[in-house]
């Protein structure tokens, strides 16, 4: 067990010297460090000693004392605050605590015999050194115990918070050296038991000082541990310290000459077991030992990284507002030690709660006007205990005027979601279930989920908004094939009332009367039944067809149009393709009422179709007013844009989309103040 005891403590030494000597940034804190690492040298040595008899281990022991403990008071010296200005005065108590353990190595060398010597009955008895070693031991820990406590009393309470732990550690290494020197200088002796004592207050007092210095980084240390090594040595630790426990209940049972019963050591167990499956069981336990480890272990709370990567995937496949609503508070809740939480959100000019546990807070709402919105949209966060800031006294004023509000939704800490400058919602969270105040951590931590979930927020409402745009616009482009289409058969109904008074009683003219408003209705009904099939994709019907027809078919249905215009066309023989009819006619039928309403009366349309080499081409040429370069080059083929005064600019716009659909491409030929030519080319 002395064994055991005396290597615990040098390895602990020895470990958290290294590490403080290794990652602080201040002179004092590797001085300290220093001072570790001379306690687990002589810690060492006395598991030499205890193994081999030496006196000469404990003769290098008390060197290493003695290094130790100006270490130590260097540290310190240099931690306190008017001490440490006098920059003088800690340079020469440096050269002095050197030059003591100089001096005191080379008189230790020279006579070995002046600090101990082992009497005839085998104890070691102190020679002259060895008392003003221990004179010096004990005086020197009283000096070093005292700046430590004139620097805990000169700290402020937020600096007593983070320095009683390890001050506390500090002192109680003073302890066990005064423990150590007054027994040496009273019984002028070194006894192994007085060694072991010594050793465990300075195993408590080095723990207490490692633990604290590094959980609050103090001494400008830099140093990060993994939570998920700490999260998986939990049970290892944990079974570690039940064997420690019940080794020295063991070891004190026999000491003490102990009889245990069969049946007190079985309850014992069993209890042990109960506590272990109450902790395995228990929300409750599983969340304070999370909530002690987070905040004992680490120098931040939470680890940022995991709740940032988490919120982030959940977010990513969140695709609107309910979503991202149910996974943020998910994350909030899996994260943050809170039992209560609400999330509003800005409707109009009213603040909705569209999310609340554990009880719901449904129809809830809160005006803009409240003084609790007004200072939120003044500040990064609301916190309920802060301490009042002097002058501060919007602060004051909502404590004081929304205390009502606060105690009905449980509003311990809250921060704003910011879209554009702008407040959208805010996130509340109730009491710390531990009781502990809110601090630094968790404003950061519910802050950053909040700016992330107003991000994904405004992104899923943008993206409904362009989703209902892109209908609009869908529902636009089918208006305008109807609109476009329907204006062309109404024309021709126009053209045949305007004629119909001069040409009534001539037989052709009232054939062609008949067939154009026959061919219309039928054209009406055909847009009839497109609507009917939206949103279904208009397929191709294909055929092997000759031009010629399919023209005459079109001229014919638009002959109230050409009846004062010259139409010539030029086709070679035996011109074929093979593709859509209809949409064939309603591209040619498009342009050529195009056409005729860019010339004038006795105009000329000219339609050509003839094959070179691997293309086929339809042209079709009027002899108008024309198109501007500018027009064709930056609005031709663009919906709404036109050079008439009465025209819907969707034609032409038209005629590319089905030349798109066809596989076809169609380019425009202009010839200023003569005319433009249009022409359609299907390659084979």
């Amino acid at each position: 067990m002395e064994l055991f005891i005396y290597f615990i403590t040098t390895f602990i030494g020895f470990f958290g010297g290294m590490v403080i000597l290794a990652r602080s940034g201040e002179k004092y804190g590797r001085t300290l460090a220093l001072g570790l690492l001379f306690l687990s040298l002589f810690e060492l040595c006395y598991i030499l000693n205890y193994l081999l008899e030496s006196s000469m281990l404990l003769r290098v022991a008390s060197f290493m004392e003695l290094a130790c403990l100006c270490a130590f008071t260097l540290s310190v010296t240099s931690m306190e605050m008017s001490l440490s200005r006098k920059r003088g005065f800690v340079s020469w108590v440096a050269r002095i605590m050197i030059m003591a353990c100089i001096i005191y190595g080379v008189y230790l060398v020279i006579s070995p015999e002046s600090y101990l010597d082992v009497n005839q009955e085998g104890y070691y008895v102190l020679g002259l050194l060895g008392k003003i070693h221990a004179a010096f031991i004990l005086v020197g820990s009283v000096i070093f115990m005292w700046i430590m406590e004139n620097i805990l009393r000169a700290s402020t309470n937020e600096q007593k918070r983070v320095l009683k732990y390890p001050a506390l550690g500090i002192i109680t290494v003073g302890v066990g050296f005064i423990l150590s020197s007054m027994h040496r200088m009273s019984t002028l002796s070194i006894t192994h038991e007085v060694l072991l004592l010594s050793s465990l207050i300075l195993l408590v007092g080095i723990s207490f000082l490692i633990f604290f210095a590094i959980r609050f980084k103090l001494f400008e240390m830099d140093i990060f541990v993994s939570r998920y090594v700490v999260y998986h040595s939990i049970t290892f630790l944990s079974i570690g310290a039940y064997l420690f426990a019940m080794g020295l209940l063991i070891l004190g049972v026999q000491r003490l000459g102990l009889q245990l019963s069969f049946v007190t050591i079985g309850f014992f167990v069993f209890l042990v077991l109960l506590a272990l499956g109450i902790l395995i069981i228990s929300p409750d336990a599983k969340a304070s030992l999370r909530f002690f480890v987070d905040t004992h272990f680490f120098a931040n709370k939470y680890d940022y990284r995991k709740e940032w990567g988490e919120l982030s995937g959940y977010l990513s496949i969140a695709f609107n507002e309910k979503q991202i609503i149910h996974v943020t508070s998910q994350v909030i809740l899996d994260s943050m030690y809170i039992h209560e939480l609400s999330l509003w959100l800005k409707d109009m000019d009213i603040f909705r709660c569209v999310y609340s546990f554990p009880s719901p807070l449904k129809n809830k709402a809160l005006t803009k006007d409240e003084l609790f919105i007004a200072y939120l949209e003044k500040n990064p966060y609301f916190l309920l205990k802060a301490p009042c800031i002097a002058g501060d006294e919007l602060w004051a004023r909502t404590i004081k005027d929304t205390s009502d509000i606060l105690e009905e939704h449980k509003i311990e800490l809250a921060v704003p979601m910011m879209a554009e400058n702008r407040v959208i919602g805010f996130i509340a969270v109730g009491k710390e279930n531990p009781g502990t105040p809110y601090g630094k951590d968790d404003i950061d931590l519910l802050s950053a989920i909040a700016s992330q979930s107003s991000a994904a927020l405004m992104s899923a409402r943008f993206a409904q908004e362009l989703a209902a745009n892109k209908e609009m616009d869908a529902f636009n482009r089918m208006s305008a094939y109807v609109l476009h289409d329907l204006k062309n058969a109404a024309g021709n109904l126009s053209l045949i009332l305007q004629n119909a008074p001069k040409h009534m009683d001539n037989r052709d003219f009232q054939k062609d009367m008949l067939e154009t408003v026959s061919e219309t209705l039928a054209r009406i009904d055909k847009v009839m039944g497109r609507l009917g099939a939206m949103p279904a994709k208009e397929e191709l019907n294909e055929q092997h067809i000759h031009i010629g027809p399919v023209l005459d078919k079109v001229i014919s249905r638009l002959q109230p149009r050409l009846m004062e215009i010259k139409v010539i066309q030029n086709i070679e023989n035996d011109f074929e393709l093979i593709t859509d009819p209809e949409l064939l006619e309603r591209i040619l039928e498009n342009i050529i009422v195009n056409s005729t309403e860019a010339i004038s009366n006795n105009g000329e349309i000219t339609i050509e179709a003839k094959k070179d080499g691997t293309c086929s081409f339809i042209s079709i040429r009027d002899n108008g007013t024309g198109m501007s370069e500018e027009f064709i080059r930056e609005k031709l083929f663009k919906p709404f844009q036109t050079t008439k005064t009465k025209g819907t600019g969707l034609g032409l716009w038209q005629v590319k989309n089905m030349a798109d659909k066809l596989g076809a491409s169609i380019d425009v030929t202009n010839y200023p103040a003569q005319g433009v030519m249009f022409t359609i080319t299907f390659p084979d």
